[in-house]
């Protein structure tokens, strides 16, 4: 068993594990110690750092229950307690996210990191001012509008799912609120000897990293669809590939070129559920390898032509940079705004638009055809006359 080491917060204390790893490092679990209104020592598990929790958050736990157990022990009834931000998240994660399969740690990371200072506010007590507030500290720290919005949405899903549960009838700050408007879209694709040079080095070094490049580049997925695949989802005489877990919600198919076939092909044969990627502790992965970025800087792809590091986000080489290469070559090679919407899982056109202005080859183009019909005439064998 696990040895447990004290923290600076009394009867909580920390157990590293030895198979669990949390940012390169043993993950640590939480445990509190009490005593319950009958004076039996209680000893209970709050939670893994890698999932979002805290020596903090843990003692905050362990003050609550040992409030309870005095009142109990006095023979009075505590009052109910008002529903707060983290109960309603835990109760969002559990009945809602993780019921449905969807994934919750980085949700949760949100919730006990940029959300710490209104976790233990009731829900009714969440006002525009807090939310202002938590902005407000998120951009002194440098977030992104982007960053922002990702975690006051958070709080306004948690809060409508509590509210359509009958779980609170309270107010809804959100209209009063001004949410910061990104400017993030990716500018950045690469180009044809890029993408060769940074799959080649990929390959080298990993194959499942390259395996994991070479699928959102050739297909168009995004790195969280490609952590998800399962063995099932390759559907090899069809030359599809089935995803099941798409950023709107809705499945979709991707095609699936012969050279991403036969690398699939390659694979050690798996069950139908089983994932095609999965982590070190067999789950899926939450982040692309390191590999993938040491291989970047070793090419120097986010550097400029006088050597310094590019500091713009939209034109930095990410891994998502593959998903956008791949609809920026599609755009310059003719593909309309809705079948790109249809390959890349947008709900509509609106997302699409951003390539637009790599279309406008292939239109030119399509107006040169026309000028050829009208002044030479239907191509051979057609005189333009019905059967």
């Amino acid at each position: 068993m696990n040895s447990r080491k004290g923290t600076r917060y009394p009867g909580v204390q920390a157990r590293e594990s030895k198979k669990r790893r949390h940012n390169g490092r043993p993950d640590v679990c939480y445990t509190i110690d009490y005593r319950d209104a009958a004076g039996n020592r209680i000893r209970k598990d709050i939670g893994w750092a890698s999932e979002g929790f805290s020596a903090a958050y843990a003692a905050k736990v362990r003050a609550q229950l040992i409030l309870d157990s005095k009142t109990q022990a006095l023979g009075v009834a505590p009052p109910a307690p008002q529903l707060t931000l983290m109960m309603a998240w835990e109760r969002y994660k559990t009945d809602w996210l993780i019921a449905n399969g969807k994934e919750w740690q980085h949700a949760q990371s949100m919730v006990h990191g940029h959300l710490a200072p209104i976790a233990d506010t009731p829900l009714s007590k969440i006002t525009a001012y807090e939310l202002d507030q938590i902005m407000a500290s998120m951009r002194r720290d440098g977030r992104s509008p982007q960053t922002i919005r990702h975690v006051i949405a958070l709080v306004r899903r948690i809060m409508r799912r509590m509210r359509a549960w009958g779980l609170y009838d309270g107010p809804l700050p959100f209209d009063a609120i001004t949410m910061p408007q990104p400017n993030n879209g990716r500018e950045r694709y690469l180009t044809p000897d890029e993408a060769r040079r940074l799959l080649e080095a990929l390959r080298q070094r990993s194959e499942t990293t390259w395996l994991m490049a070479l699928i959102s580049l050739m297909c168009g997925l995004r790195f969280g669809e490609v952590a998800a695949l399962r063995h099932g989802d390759i559907r090899r005489k069809e030359g599809l590939i089935y995803i099941r877990e798409s950023k709107n919600g809705k499945a979709r198919h991707a095609v699936m070129p012969d050279a991403v076939c036969e690398a699939l092909c390659a694979l050690p044969a798996g069950g139908y559920d089983d994932l095609l990627f999965p982590g070190k502790d067999g789950g899926r992965r939450m982040a692309i390898s390191d590999t993938f970025w040491r291989v970047v800087d070793s090419l120097g792809l986010n550097r400029d032509g006088k050597g310094a590091e590019i500091r713009d986000r939209r034109l930095r080489v990410v891994f998502h940079t593959l998903r956008h290469t791949y609809a920026s070559w599609l755009a310059m090679q003719g593909e309309g705004e809705i079948a790109l919407a249809s390959l890349l899982g947008h709900s509509s056109t609106a997302m699409t638009r951003r390539y637009a202005h790599l279309m406008h080859d292939a239109r030119r183009a399509t107006g040169v055809k026309m000028e050829r019909m009208l002044h030479a005439g239907p191509p051979d064998g057609d005189d333009g006359q019905d059967a």
